[in-house]
């Protein structure tokens, strides 16, 4: 009786430690892209979900936060890793894009956002974060006081600055009435405007 009894007890005890063994897995990491000693990665943590980049350096792993997700089906379009050279020195361009829907009864928006990040991996800098929105929006609009007439209004809205990463490593920052080069400066480590700002659209005529 006492070896029926000694046996259920051992029985149920490794249920139970099976059972909390199950609960105790990890989400495993999603690796986005591979470049050279980096690697781009979408990692869970009790604090939420963030992308960072896993730099190695001997048998030294540093890590870099991209970005933190608010939202946890981020589903970039394209992600992208790739190394430049500018003024001697190497450093890495990290670009991704994503489409937003937001879909009611009176409002139909489709966003295009991209970014774009310059990192110098070596001294775990970000030396540019640009984020540029791009929406298509088409809203209902009613014309009367009691929404008995309506029309629909299609628009297309620009947000932030459009960023291009020329040949030579230098960057343009531009909107529709703005344009800026940006060139790096090995005294300051850092990126500087080059020149005044050029500004288009003419004055108007009187």
């Amino acid at each position: 009786m006492k070896k029926i009894f000694l046996l259920l007890i051992l029985l149920v005890s490794t249920i139970g430690f099976s059972q909390k063994g199950k609960s105790k897995t990890t989400q495993k990491n999603v690796v986005l892209t591979k470049v050279d000693n980096i690697s781009a990665e979408i990692i869970s943590e009790k604090s939420g979900k963030r992308v960072v980049l896993f730099v190695k350096n001997g048998d030294k792993i540093d890590t870099l936060e991209v970005k933190k997700l608010d939202k946890t089906d981020f589903k970039p379009t394209g992600f992208v890793v790739k190394s430049f050279t500018t003024q001697g020195k190497k450093f890495y361009h990290v670009n991704w894009k994503e489409q937003v829907k937001t879909d009611t009864k009176l409002k139909k928006e489709t966003s295009d956002i991209t970014e774009d990040q310059l990192w110098d991996t070596e001294t775990k800098t970000l030396l540019l974060g640009n984020l540029h929105k791009k929406s298509h929006i088409k809203e209902t609009i009613f014309l009367d006081a009691n929404k008995t007439a309506s029309h629909d209004v299609e628009k297309n809205r620009s947000e932030g600055f459009e960023f291009t990463l020329n040949a030579d490593g230098s960057f343009v920052l531009k909107t529709k009435t703005q344009n800026s080069t940006y060139v790096y400066n090995t005294a300051s480590s850092k990126y500087e405007i080059k020149g005044a700002p050029k500004t288009s659209g003419g004055k108007k005529k009187k």
